[in-house]
């Protein structure tokens, strides 16, 4: 008999969390890539950051030699899209909702606008915003630290490619 109930109580509690997890109310931290990401591109091995650890509105995004600092972390959820920089607390934007290559990317005040939407695809690396559909890329694949981090057409290219850790 005591076995009985303990299996009754395993399946219940297998189907319950099944329940749970088809209905999207366990876990909502796993809609999160993390806190305090370093973005590290490919080509240059440097980390996305806000340009001179500012904090003010359209302060633009540069690559800088990976330090950890606050500029340079970043946290992004899946459910929003929003990509908050945790020195300033404000988002990655693509700056006056610009759809043209080589435009600025910068920091706003977030308000979950299309052109504060991106999004992280981790097989191939690319970070793509949801407004321009083009792809966050270190312009003209340089190697410099406070070289421009822009937008332009996805083309998979190692200036495009990021790891985030």
């Amino acid at each position: 008999m005591l076995r009985i109930i303990r299996n009754t109580r395993a399946v219940l509690a297998a189907a319950i969390a099944s329940a749970l997890l088809l209905a999207g109310l366990a876990a909502p931290a796993a809609a999160e890539v993390g806190y305090n990401v370093l973005f590290q591109n490919a080509n240059s091995r440097k980390c996305l950051e806000v340009y001179g650890f500012s904090t003010a509105n359209f302060a633009p995004t540069a690559q800088w030699d990976c330090h950890g600092g606050t500029n340079q972390q970043w946290n992004y959820s899946t459910s929003t899209g929003l990509i908050q920089n945790v020195n300033s607390g404000k988002c990655l934007e693509v700056l006056y909702y610009s759809t043209a290559n080589g435009a600025t990317v910068g920091q706003y005040d977030c308000y979950g606008g299309a052109n504060q939407q991106w999004y992280l695809n981790r097989s191939n690396g690319l970070i793509g915003n949801r407004y321009s559909g083009k792809c966050l890329e270190v312009y003209g694949f340089s190697t410099a630290n406070g070289a421009s981090v822009v937008q332009w057409d996805c083309h998979g290219g190692p200036n495009q490619v990021w790891w985030w850790r």
